[in-house]
């Protein structure tokens, strides 16, 4: 039987309403699995989105080192017994796919230790870059080879050669999972240090997410004009924890509620450690009716859409959301902030482009900006190129939810972080 590659999204057929309880955000599941997998003691997790194909990745990454991570009755809960900072298996092969956090977390992490490992993933990951990451790690001794194009996947990591280093540079201008790596692989190791970030930080938010989790996790780390001081004298410490809806995930449902309806996302309030959360803001600014409660965020359409001059730099996934969202604005959009995109699941910059333009759209970019003008009309019926990226898939989803049919080629893509996402669309929008 031959798989569909396409789903054909009809006009929304009525009013969203909906209060939604979400999978819980692949960012902080990937950064606490790991986290837990080298505390001491055993973590209980709660709300883990098994499903997304990124976190199932990190899973089975980290059994393969020897973690025993075992499911619990409740659902997408976990018993994670921590190897105190020395996984027990020396030698393996990782296939990291296409997820980031993956790739760079357990390079950060693997390369301190004293086992000899490959890390691998699909032919997408070898156009991301991670020199600046390894040149941060080399500083203090690891031992890593690329195994094809200098800076890019795939890895080989050899034993740490420990230099004792007190102070390393780490550039930040291509991404903050860089320094999110050496801040974990630092406090799992219980290192002393002072990591310089240079070159500015995109997506500090991601940064400030770590630092909160590693917190509960027993890790201070001060942090002072991109200096960031690690003080580590004990071994990070389990904890029991739920981890909270993902809030780029949440983006897409809030933006239907603000074309017509009213949406509320559950556990998801202003006290998130996710800077996505600040998207139901952003609505509001164009005219959305958004009521924060104590552990909910609601997002209600009020009045027209309109235009907005923003930059994303700290919200790019939701970023892309926001770029859809624009064709039902009255005037002319500008975002800035969104350079990391040319280096994530796909060229994302020129995808969204490209796509926008098929719809009817005027575009202009930069390296770092995109302006969009929408049409008096969109065109109908247009068959969406997903680029096997997840977040391509359901931002445009939103066409459909502004009452204009769309073709979503690929749209299985979406199991990166959020394989059901189209049902629950569906069951929202008809």
């Amino acid at each position: 039987m031959t798989e569909e590659l396409h789903l054909t999204l009809a006009p929304r057929k009525k009013n969203i309403e909906a209060t939604l309880d979400l999978p819980g955000s692949k960012s902080i599941a990937n950064r606490v699995l790991l986290l837990a997998a080298v505390a001491k003691g055993t973590s209980i997790l709660h709300n883990v989105p098994d499903v997304a194909e990124d976190v199932r990745l990190m899973i089975h990454a980290l059994q393969q080192l020897g973690v025993a991570i075992v499911p619990l009755n409740k659902p997408h809960s976990y018993r994670i017994l921590g190897c105190d900072g020395v996984f027990p298996i020396k030698t393996a092969q990782l296939f990291c796919g296409n997820s980031g956090t993956t790739m760079r977390m357990l390079t950060a992490l693997l390369s301190l230790m004293s086992g000899e490992y490959t890390l691998i993933g699909t032919e997408r990951m070898k156009h991301r870059p991670i020199g600046d990451l390894v040149d941060s790690l080399r500083q203090l001794g690891a031992d890593i080879t690329y195994l094809e194009r200098v800076g890019y996947p795939p890895l080989s990591i050899g034993p740490f050669r420990d230099r004792a280093t007190a102070e390393i540079s780490c550039s930040g201008k291509d991404s903050s999972q860089y320094l999110t790596g050496l801040l974990m692989a630092l406090s799992a190791m219980s290192r002393n240090g002072v990591i310089r970030v240079k070159d500015g930080l995109r997506s500090k938010s991601y940064v400030d997410m770590t630092l909160s989790l590693l917190s509960k996790f027993g890790c201070a780390v001060i942090c002072e004009d991109l200096h960031y001081t690690l003080k580590s004298a004990r071994p990070l410490q389990a904890i029991e924890y739920t981890i909270e809806p993902d809030a780029s995930s949440a983006s897409y449902f809030l933006a239907c509620a603000a074309l017509n309806g009213c949406v509320t996302i559950n556990n998801m309030g202003k006290n998130s450690l996710q800077g996505d959360k600040n998207f139901a803001a952003i609505l509001e600014k164009m005219g959305a009716e958004v009521v924060y409660h104590h552990n909910a965020i609601t997002v209600r359409a009020h009045t027209a859409l309109k235009a907005i001059n923003i930059n994303m730099e700290n919200m790019p996934d939701a970023a892309m959301t926001l770029a859809v969202l624009c064709l039902f604005a009255e005037g002319t959009s500008h975002i800035s902030g969104i350079g990391t995109w040319k280096i994530k699941e796909t060229d994302r910059l020129h995808a969204i482009q490209t796509e926008l333009i098929k719809l009817g759209a005027k575009i202009l970019t930069s390296d770092d900006t995109i302006t969009i003008t929408p049409p008096q009309k969109l065109n109908e019926g247009v068959a969406i190129d997903t680029y096997d990226d997840h977040r391509m898939a359901m931002s445009f989803s939103l066409v459909a939810a502004a009452g204009v049919e769309v073709v979503i080629n690929h749209y299985r893509c979406v199991g990166k972080t959020f394989a059901n996402y189209f049902n629950l669309f569906q069951q929202l929008c008809y």
